[in-house]
């Protein structure tokens, strides 16, 4: 079965722009703690407030494709033994080495913690809270992302069985039903919150992925009008911003520009994707192979320079800027050296 590129690309494309996303978020206008909290900053918090209604949403649609492509050339045991390495190993690593490292850093902001980075794991695996890790405690960090990925793949398994047994009718009316179901799952779920994530969500949108956006059928269709979703995605998503970090008023609105923001980036993206992302070359495959590993490196990375230049009082858009760049090329490098370390890379999600 030919690959197709351009979820690939789009997958690495957008785990890219998580060291912008995570750095801005410093400086949040809605009193979230983070890991460390440099003040409001309207024009930086704005970048979060974009970003955040489609990112993690595609990256399960995505992740539906993927997995559609994946079990066609491989049996459920050997996919379902292909992602407890490739996810479940970075996952287990990850707990005891990277995501320490945001709760220390925490702790050293928020409460003044002054013993040493590893005398902290005592705190870190006895004080268990609410799981963010600000107070210093033990957190998932960002690898909510990979523990929720790695049992969605394998929760829908059955899922996606009955769902193709009853397709194998071949009966349009319940292509059609299905088709709904998806959809209004995915849209009407995203206000259900468990942990503040809509896990309930990024389940559908895992299926949509696997049924509906890995169909060349329906994606024709799909991305005839991807102009019309930018249009709508752009005034959407001006208008989220505008009513959360800059009027704080009218929440309905606010509510409905943040969906739109959320369904028409998904379309657009995704058809912008398909029509301009579909090709492959040495830089392509290079970032499509590491992008889970630039993922697990990024954020510890990225809080530590912002960190640092806030000791050093810099300007908090000196300091933004200098934490962006630096964390790219250091992430970049740290990903680069793991992938040729023979035995790290299955530590982070690459293969032998």
């Amino acid at each position: 079965m030919k690959r197709v590129h351009y979820i690939d690309n789009l997958r690495w494309i957008i785990v890219f722009l998580l060291i912008i996303f995570h750095a801005s978020i410093s400086y949040n206008t809605w009193n979230e703690l983070n890991y460390i909290f440099l003040g409001e900053n309207k024009i930086i918090a704005s970048i979060v407030t974009f970003i955040d209604p489609w990112f993690m949403p595609i990256m399960f649609l995505l992740a539906g494709v993927s997995s559609y492509f994946s079990l066609k050339k491989r049996s459920t045991g050997v996919f379902i033994k292909e992602r407890l390495i490739r996810l479940g190993i970075p996952l287990i690593f990850g707990l005891l080495v990277i995501t320490p490292i945001l709760s220390y850093i925490a702790d050293v902001f928020h409460n003044g913690y002054d013993s040493n980075f590893f005398y902290h794991y005592q705190i870190y695996f006895q004080k268990f809270t609410d799981l963010t890790g600000y107070d210093g405690g033990f957190t998932l960090g960002h690898l909510w992302f990979i523990l929720i990925l790695l049992l969605i793949s394998i929760i829908s398994i059955p899922i996606i069985k009955l769902f193709e047994k009853i397709l194998e009718k071949n009966n349009k009316a319940i292509k059609i039903i299905l088709i709904c179901l998806l959809i209004l799952g995915a849209i009407g779920t995203y206000s259900i919150k468990i942990f503040s994530k809509p896990l309930i969500t990024f389940l559908f949108l895992y299926l949509l992925g696997y049924f509906i956006f890995s169909n060349q059928s329906y994606v024709g269709i799909i991305v005839k009008y991807k102009w019309i979703y930018l249009a709508i995605f752009i005034i959407s998503s001006i208008l989220d911003i505008v009513l959360f970090i800059f009027i704080k008023k009218y929440p309905i609105l606010n509510n409905i520009s943040y969906y739109f923001s959320y369904v028409f980036g998904i379309l657009f993206l995704f058809s912008f994707g398909e029509k301009y992302l579909n090709f492959n070359n040495n830089l392509t495959s290079y970032m499509s192979k590491t992008s889970y590993t630039f993922y697990i490196v990024h954020f510890p990375i990225t809080v530590l320079f912002a960190y640092l230049f806030y000791i050093c009082n810099l300007n908090p858009i000196i300091n933004f800027v200098l934490t962006v760049i630096l964390s790219y090329i250091i992430t970049m490098i740290i990903t680069y050296i793991i992938s040729k370390i023979k035995y790290v890379r299955m530590l982070f999600g690459l293969k032998k």
